[in-house]
């Protein structure tokens, strides 16, 4: 087990994406007349290769990571989900749950996570997972953080969430502790690569300064999707969804952008394409079951479906999230024997319907 957490800590601690390879990740909120709608890019120097999952509430789980006593936090989910896994079952990228909340993961180079305490630690994507099945308000996130932190992986990520009352904050882990921007505390409702404190003060000042960490034109990013959602105009821009399209796709996109997202949060549904699979494909979480007992269900993100997807989910296989978790590793170099892959994958296949 020791050798397994090494090679994770070393390789995939990762969220759904290990993020040293992308520096041009860009989320944003939008209030609209009809509701929130969340917008954001996956960018990576790799083929943007993962899977769609369904994920059931009323499931029994712990954490992979203990606390320094040795106690692993465990949970039973209250809410169903959809999240986008670039590296198998329970690593979420980004993902939206029942109750409405979205979150998703960016790149910080300038984090910095707290040192192991009492409180079990989750990676990166675990976290993600926690969230969204815990979680129904931006207040319920921040409040977790007395409970889980996240794991020191070599690298860290900060996180943009919001919830069906139009509530976001900006949640990040500087100097080991962490931070969070919510209500009048942010006034720009995106983020990108850069500390948030430093991208809202750089759009305050129309530019970051030459010293500041940039990574990807951050600053420019989170400037230009603030732009766009204060010049959004709902009698001539009808169609917020194409709207927030508009911004990730011609506005804050970069050469290595894999996935456009949208989270239509008022209506719980999901609009997305990939550069694999160009084409706008729908996901209304009205049409799932998301009791325990339901079958788990999945769909390759780069599906040449477009359209309505729902119908075309398949029964959640094991296998094809271990293929996906080691084409995952090999596409990073990572030398990862069979067995310890199965040992680690293994671990969150083990969860079941509580009693």
């Amino acid at each position: 087990m020791r050798r397994i957490c090494i090679i994770i800590l070393c390789c995939l601690g990762a969220s759904g994406v290990i993020h040293a390879p992308a520096d041009a990740c860009t989320s944003f909120c939008m209030n609209t007349p009809d509701g929130p709608v969340f917008g954001t890019n996956l960018d990576l120097f790799i083929p943007g290769d993962g899977l769609v999952l369904v994920n059931l509430r009323g499931i029994e789980k712990e954490t992979y990571q203990k606390g320094t006593t040795g106690r692993r936090v465990k949970w039973t989910s209250r809410y169903g989900s959809v999240t986008f896994n670039v590296a198998g079952n329970e690593f979420v990228w980004g993902g939206m749950n029942e109750a409405g909340l979205v979150m998703s993961s960016m790149e910080l180079r300038a984090g910095e996570y707290p040192e192991p305490d009492e409180r079990p630690a989750l990676f990166d994507g675990n976290w993600g997972q926690y969230v969204l099945d815990n979680c129904g308000s931006v207040d319920e996130v921040i409040a977790i953080d007395s409970s889980v932190t996240v794991r020191d992986q070599g690298y860290t990520s900060h996180y943009l969430v919001a919830d069906a009352d139009g509530n976001c904050a900006a949640i990040e882990f500087i100097d080991g502790r962490s931070v969070v921007y919510t209500g009048g505390e942010m006034p720009v409702r995106a983020m990108a690569n850069m500390r948030y404190g430093q991208a809202a003060e750089a759009w305050k000042r129309g530019g970051a300064r030459w010293w500041w960490s940039n990574p990807g034109r951050s600053a420019e990013r989170v400037a230009e999707c603030q732009r766009r959602m204060e010049e959004y105009d709902a009698e001539t821009d009808t169609s917020a969804v194409n709207y927030a399209f508009g911004t990730l796709m011609h506005h804050v996109a970069a050469p290595h952008t894999r996935w456009n997202i949208v989270f239509d949060i008022a209506k719980r549904e999901i609009w997305y394409r990939t550069v694999q699979s160009p084409s706008f494909k729908h996901i209304s979480l009205g049409s799932f079951d998301f009791s325990c007992g339901a079958p788990k269900l999945m769909l390759d993100v780069n599906t040449p479906l477009e359209g309505d997807l729902d119908e075309h989910f398949i029964p959640y296989d094991y296998q094809v999230s271990l293929g996906v978790f080691r084409t995952f590793c090999g596409r990073f170099g990572i030398d990862i024997s069979e067995r310890d892959a199965i040992d680690f994958t293994g671990f969150f296949e083990g969860f079941e319907c509580a009693e």
